[in-house]
């Protein structure tokens, strides 16, 4: 289920939200990483906004906890998620290096069940909307969570300790919303000679030729939230280290498709 993320300071920042996209790689430091996106917005996650019931049926189903009939088995059930609790209170092997920094800064002390549904949600980065029951609440954009470096605030709020200072707009784009990253390390921009094969391929006429037969790309290491991004994409931006970078992702279709850097708008 939804958690609530904060700063160092306790300011709300917003609410997790599911899955991360894919469009480029978080394998920086040679880990696979465990992302999420936030949803920035001013609305904190209530336990009257979550659907537990349904969380709850989830987790049964994956705990054998259910009858050949659908019912659910209380008591199995129950015995599985205080084997749950006490896993995650030990901190147990399964999760020790993936979640290591979970608990450094808050670890609850007493059974809490909405938790462990809240956590079972959140580790397996289900999307936000469909066990959300309560009223829709406006979003400005997205950042993203590093679930690995990830650590607790309370027993409903994630900590982000890094600043969020590199929002340019709340703007969508065609009705995609705002993912938000700053660059830090300088961008590499590569032109690559063009065949006419590849031309007519990516959609050029033969009467281009002397003017489309080079294409450009550029490398972009970002970081959004507390999490670095490698990317690289098929467009001349012109952006330096330090500079917010705002991307459109099509979240059906798992690509960036548009990119907003230094108040000009590139579109691929």
């Amino acid at each position: 289920m939804a958690f609530n993320v904060c700063t160092k300071e306790g300011k709300h920042l917003g609410i997790t939200f599911g899955s991360s996209f894919q469009a480029g790689s978080f394998h920086i430091g040679g880990r696979n990483r465990r992302i999420v996106q936030i949803a920035l917005t001013d609305h904190r996650a209530e336990d009257a906004d979550l659907d537990y019931q349904k969380i709850k049926n989830v987790v049964a189903e994956r705990h054998n906890a259910k009858s050949m009939l659908g019912k659910i088995k209380e008591e199995v059930l129950q015995q599985e998620l205080n084997r749950l609790w006490e896993e995650e209170m030990a901190q147990g092997e399964a999760d020790e290096e993936a979640f290591k920094n979970l608990y450094r800064e808050f670890q609850p002390k007493d059974f809490d069940e909405k938790f462990i549904y809240r956590l079972f949600h959140l580790k397996n980065r289900f999307d936000l909307e469909p066990y959300w029951s309560g009223e829709p609440f406006d979003i400005k954009g997205f950042v993203l969570y590093d679930l690995n470096e990830g650590a607790l605030y309370d027993g409903k709020t994630l900590l982000l300790e890094e600043p969020v200072k590199y929002i340019e707009t709340t703007e969508e784009y065609k009705g995609i919303k705002p993912s938000h990253f700053v660059v830090t390390q300088r961008p590499e921009i590569s032109i690559v000679g063009m065949g006419i094969g590849e031309g007519l391929l990516l959609g050029a006429n033969i009467s281009d030729f002397g003017g489309r037969n080079h294409t450009h790309s550029t490398k972009l290491t970002l970081l959004s939230g507390n999490t670095l991004y490698d990317t690289e994409v098929p467009i001349h931006i012109h952006a330096k280290k330090g500079m917010p970078l705002t991307m459109y992702v099509d979240q059906e279709k798992n690509i960036p498709v548009a990119f907003l850097c230094d108040e000009v708008l590139y579109t691929s």
